[in-house]
C-alpha cells in the first residue's frame, strides 16, 4: 500500500492519481472508521452484517438504525368503547386509542391494524334483528405525539351488518388495514378513531358499536 497526496491537497490511497479529495484504489478497496464500529457504535450489531450509512446536513456518516418491527400491542383499548349512532343521524365518531411512537432517522413507516366490533341493539345489550344495515367504519389521525393532524385520514376501513328477526346471531366482525407513510425524525402519534352510520325514520334503527374487544397495532419502519 502507498499513500499520495498532491499539491492540491487530494489524497490517494493505492494510486498516485488521486480523481477526488479522498480516492482509495483497488478491486476490494474498504475505508474503515474506528467510530462506526461494534465497539463504538449501538447501531452496529456486528457479527458479518453489513449497515445502512446515512449523511446529516454537515455531511458526517452514521451507522442507520436497524428497520423492521418498532412495536406490536394488542388490546390498546381500557375496556369496550362504545359509539351509539343517533335517530337520523349520519356520522357518529369517537376516539378509541392514542399510540405514541419515536423515529431516530427519516423513515417508511408500516402502520397496520386490526379491530373488532359487536354491532348490538341501542342499549348495547340486546342483538340486532331488524334487518336494517349498520356500518362500522375505523380510520386514524397521525399527530406530534400530543396533537392529531385532522387534515389527512389514514388507513379507512369499514363493515356492515344485518340480521332480521333472528335473536341469536351474534360476534365479532372486523376492521383492518395497513398503510404506508413517510415520516421524519421525531416523536408521532397515531390518534385511532372509530365510527358508526346509523339511524334512520325511526328509533329502532339506532344501535351502538362495541369496538377493541380483540385489536392489535403493529409499526414497522424501514429507515432511509
Amino acid at each position: 500500500m502507498f499513500i499520495h497526496a498532491t499539491v492540491l491537497s487530494q489524497l490517494g490511497v493505492n494510486t498516485n492519481n488521486p480523481l477526488a479529495d479522498v480516492h482509495v484504489a483497488g478491486q476490494n478497496s474498504m475505508l474503515r472508521v474506528d467510530g462506526l464500529n461494534n465497539i463504538n457504535n449501538p447501531n452496529n450489531l456486528g457479527n458479518s452484517e453489513f449497515y445502512n450509512l446515512s449523511v446529516d446536513g454537515d455531511g458526517s456518516f452514521k451507522v442507520s438504525p436497524q428497520s423492521g418491527l418498532l412495536s406490536s400491542d394488542i388490546n390498546l383499548t381500557s375496556g369496550n368503547s362504545i359509539i351509539q349512532s343517533a335517530t337520523n343521524s349520519d356520522f357518529n365518531n369517537a376516539s378509541l386509542y392514542q399510540k405514541n411512537f419515536t423515529l431516530s432517522n427519516r423513515a417508511l413507516v408500516v402502520i397496520s391494524y386490526t379491530i373488532s366490533i359487536e354491532f348490538k341493539s341501542f342499549n348495547g345489550l340486546s342483538n340486532i334483528n331488524d334487518g336494517r344495515t349498520k356500518v362500522a367504519q375505523n380510520y386514524f389521525y397521525l399527530g406530534d405525539g400530543v396533537n392529531e393532524d385532522t387534515s389527512k385520514t389514514y388507513g379507512i376501513s369499514s363493515c356492515s351488518y344485518s340480521n332480521y328477526t333472528c335473536d341469536t346471531a351474534t360476534g365479532y366482525v372486523y376492521n383492518s388495514r395497513s398503510i404506508m407513510v413517510p415520516l421524519e425524525a421525531g416523536t408521532h402519534s397515531i390518534h385511532m378513531k372509530g365510527a358508526v352510520f346509523g339511524g334512520g325514520i325511526t328509533s329502532n334503527a339506532s344501535f351502538s358499536g362495541i369496538f377493541g374487544a380483540n385489536d392489535r397495532l403493529d409499526i414497522q419502519v424501514i429507515y432511509l
